[in-house]
């Protein structure tokens, strides 16, 4: 009997997150032909895999990777992903995708959304979601790709970045917008309601919108509005426009809940700093005691997801295994400054007496509900030791990767006077990384979040195509598979391989995808159980992971034994079906 590939001798960890078992698994062009013992079977290419895990390929279910897609650099760019073992990228998240686009908003999505473009830039050669799909694949496609279509863009395209709510004809041409993406492939709809300009929407916007998913049973994917203060009345508001729409639910980096504390500069430091030192006083039982019963806002938006369970609505979320949050500069700002968009936003931030407002609100304002009525204010947590990322002009690339603290202090400025000047001199187009970073205590949270086992496991990556000192794109799934569960037992390894595969799967309706059984695609992961691990850390973030051995996307060999095949381009645009 011949075959394409054949690997045979495995352990295979199937996706179910059922215990592993010893097989061979058939390739065939791009399906798995069969799964099973084949003493006799011959191939074309024969893969022994003695000692080795065999798995689904690793989905990647929240990045920021779809506008660096239509770069012919981005198989290079990439390489770090299928070093970790993944094979299809979920994109279009937070409210802003590439598409559909028109020339009215292309600037200012690619200004505040910057982050996610490639350095050198990108041209807009579509307009529609179906012409943007059709362009990454004439360009060609190293992973599978899946894409949400942007709230943000949407709103954008309509109405720009007006902070007011949306009239009932706009939704109106928003709801038709999205529609047109759905039929041309788009899997669902993202919401980043932290965000400008879905900020200024209101949830009765939201759940019109999103009654265009209901006959295709999409799902909607959310940065709800808020992931401190007032993280619990955000869940309970998607939640509410999850269930009229009778839609999937996915939470994004559902790790929110920490109050607010100001009063001073860098309040939000000092509070970090004292809660690590009680940690280290009183262990880590009380930590976790304490994110996961005494810390309210987290506790009331955990019971708000188990009761609308119960209910009949499908409720999933994904994380990071790193403590930290990677976003756009310009977040850190009021959000009532971007009425108008960012050019107005800039204008508005030389105004000595706007700036001093902006000073006084970042330092002492604690967001309350709804928004809408506290001047749209939905998180605030500007941080001395967040690090700034991804300048582009050569006067403050020196800054490249230094803390805002140790900025401050070699410009000889307040912290407020040089972040906004920065901002002003950039265009706003730099970013941010601030959280635990490497500190330990960072894994025992991530340990909590682990616990549920409808948390899925993604990247959440910014700056993908810029030297930012962080490790997720490198170690992510690796991370989960090695340390948290080998090392630690927070799961089974084949309950990690289930979170990386036929979970994400589900939720983003990917058909065929995320199982190593008969007939489905063969996008395959191989590594090795015992040795494989993730290197890289926010002190040296540039490591590839170590462990995995093999990596298949389409029945292609992208990745065999430390060499990357970067022109395989095996991957495929996955279209809604």
């Amino acid at each position: 009997m011949d075959n394409d590939v054949l690997i045979k001798n495995g352990t295979v960890m199937d996706g179910t997150g059922e215990p592993a078992f010893r097989a061979d698994v058939i390739v065939r062009n791009d399906r798995i032909e069969d799964v099973g013992l084949f003493p006799d079977a011959e191939a074309e290419t024969v893969i022994d895999v003695d000692g080795l895990a065999v798995a689904p390929g690793f989905i990647d279910v929240h990045t920021h990777l779809d506008f660096l897609f239509p770069s012919p650099r981005h198989a290079e760019v990439m390489e770090k992903w299928a070093r970790q073992g993944v094979t299809t990228i979920v994109a279009g998240c937070c409210g802003f995708s590439p598409a559909p686009i028109n020339e009215s908003s292309k600037n200012e999505i690619s200004t505040y959304w910057n982050f996610a473009l490639p350095h050198d830039g990108l041209d807009f050669e579509w307009s529609s979601m179906g012409e943007y799909l059709d362009h990454l694949e004439r360009v060609g496609q190293a992973f599978n790709v899946a894409i949400l279509t942007g709230h943000n863009t949407l709103r954008t395209g309509v109405m720009g970045a007006q902070a007011r709510f949306a009239r009932p004809d706009e939704i109106s041409r928003m709801k038709k917008m999205l529609k047109q993406s759905l039929e041309d492939g788009s899997i669902g709809l993202s919401v980043g309601l932290y965000y400008s300009p879905g900020v200024f929407s209101h949830t009765d916007e939201v759940t019109e919108l999103s009654s265009a998913l209901t006959e295709y049973n999409a799902p909607i994917a959310a940065h709800t509005r808020g992931l401190t203060q007032i993280y619990d009345k955000a869940v309970e508001e998607i939640i509410e426009v999850a269930e009229k729409n009778k839609i999937p639910l996915q939470i994004s980096h559902h790790a929110g809940g920490d109050p607010t504390k100001k009063k001073m500069v860098g309040g939000y430091d000092y509070k970090l700093k004292a809660m690590l030192l009680l940690v280290r006083l009183v262990g880590k039982k009380y930590f976790l005691k304490y994110v996961s019963e005494k810390n309210a806002a987290r506790v009331n938006a955990v019971k708000a997801i188990n009761e609308a369970t119960e209910r009949g609505v499908e409720i999933g979320h994904d994380n990071m295994p790193w403590a930290c949050g990677p976003t756009t500069v310009l977040a850190l700002l009021p959000p009532w400054l971007f009425d108008g968009g960012v050019d107005k936003a800039l204008e508005r931030l030389g105004e000595p007496g706007i700036r001093k407002r902006a000073a006084y609100e970042i330092k002492t304002l604690i967001p309350k509900w709804p928004p809408w009525e506290n001047d749209w204010w939905t998180d605030n947590f500007m941080s001395l030791s967040a690090l700034l990322t991804g300048f582009r002009l050569e006067k403050n690339k020196r800054f490249e990767n230094m803390s805002l603290k140790n900025i401050a202090k070699e410009m000889r400025k307040d912290p407020f006077e040089t972040i906004f000047d920065l901002i002003i001199e950039e265009r706003g187009k730099f970013f941010i990384i601030d959280g635990l970073f490497d500190d330990p205590i960072g894994d025992e949270y991530i340990a909590y979040l682990l616990s549920d086992p409808n948390c899925s496991i993604m990247t959440d990556i910014v700056g993908a195509d810029y030297s930012a000192p962080n490790p997720v794109p490198y170690g992510a799934f690796t991370k989960v598979l090695g340390y948290f569960a080998r090392d630690r037992g927070v799961m089974t390894q084949e309950e990690a391989v289930r979170r990386m595969t036929s979970l994400p799967a589900k939720q983003m309706r990917l058909k065929n995808r995320g199982l190593i059984e008969k007939g489905a695609y063969a996008d395959i992961t191989i590594f090795n159980p015992q040795t494989v691990k993730n290197r890289a850390s926010f002190k040296n973030p540039h490591q590839y992971s170590e462990g995995i051995e093999y990596v298949l996307i389409n029945g292609k060999v992208v990745l065999e034994k430390g060499k990357y095949h970067s022109g395989a381009l095996a991957g495929k645009v996955l279209r809604r079906s």
